[in-house]
């Protein structure tokens, strides 16, 4: 019985699985003084194993960078379509900046020939009209360009001589210009210059409203203890109105505001009136003669 025992206990043990069981030592000496540094041992099983183990840990760090980083877009066929299309759209852009450069390089050597009298005459072509026009001329050079015409000169002469003496070009305050009311109200102080009243005063309900007369850029805002805020509008042909006893500005300085547009309230602690000004080319001048309030 123990005989048949050994037996196939000698059975299940072949040689192919005793050489993976086997166990081996495996020792690491120094190179300079042969002194032991390491020793341990293994089976060749073990050793299949921890090999498979590092080849494995190593597979699965290589899958992690390139199915979760960018790195996989450097692998064949493996490139999204977006990342694909922005590398088309990054070419086309490259490529018309490189063409708009040339065109600009192309535009600045012209203004630099323009600006050097540097202009070849066989790049000056003439087309019919003009060559016809030129038939009495011998040669034609660029010199004829910045001659004028005796029409032209007696024109210039006589538009010299009628502003000679006008000494303003701005047309008049009312030609047309629609000026807009500042504030509807009664009129409690009319324009006097002599009396240095270069404005007029527009009785108002407390916190009523002021609006634009033409549209223009706010210059100005400052501030009295006895007008309140002061709002200083700039309009075209160098108009310039004037906004007094501002209570509340609903605008800034370098705002544009249009014509009829609320700037502000009106209403102090001392009046509640609206002192109006407009001037032209520097000068004063009435608003009544040219709003309807």
């Amino acid at each position: 019985m123990a005989k048949n025992m050994k037996n196939k206990k000698d059975k299940n043990n072949t040689p192919h699985q005793n050489k993976l069981l086997q166990r081996f030592r495996i020792k690491l000496y120094s190179e300079n003084d042969d002194n032991e540094m390491w020793s341990g041992s293994s089976t060749r099983l073990g050793m299949i194993a921890i090999v498979a183990g590092i080849v494995m840990f190593i597979g699965f760090i290589m899958f992690s960078l390139f199915a979760w980083t960018p790195l996989h877009n450097i692998l064949p066929g493996y490139l999204r379509a977006e990342a694909r299309a922005q590398a088309i759209d990054n070419v086309l852009r490259v490529d018309s900046l490189s063409h708009e450069m040339s065109v600009r390089d192309i535009y600045m050597e012209n203004i630099y020939r323009i600006l050097t009298d540097d202009i070849p005459l066989d790049s000056i072509v003439l087309n019919d009209s003009i060559a016809a026009s030129l038939d009495s001329v011998k040669r034609w050079t660029p010199e004829i360009l910045s001659k004028s015409s005796p029409e032209s000169e007696a024109f210039s002469r006589a538009y010299e001589e009628s502003e000679e003496y006008n000494l303003t070009m701005l047309p008049p305050p009312s030609e047309g210009i629609l000026f807009y009311p500042p504030l509807n109200g009664n009129i409690v102080k009319s324009y006097a210059p002599q009396n240095k009243m270069y404005g007029i005063e527009i009785q108002a309900a407390r916190m009523s409203s002021a609006s634009s007369v033409l549209d223009g850029t706010v210059v100005s805002i400052t501030h009295t203890i006895s007008n309140g805020y002061v709002m200083v509008i700039q309009h075209n042909n160098n108009y310039m109105s004037v906004y007094g006893n501002i209570g509340e500005c609903m605008r800034q300085v370098g705002d544009n505001v249009l014509a009829g547009e609320r700037i502000g309230r009106v209403g102090t602690t001392m009046n509640d009136v609206l002192h109006f000004e407009l001037w032209a080319n520097g000068t004063s001048i009435d608003p009544q003669r040219y709003i309807a309030f």
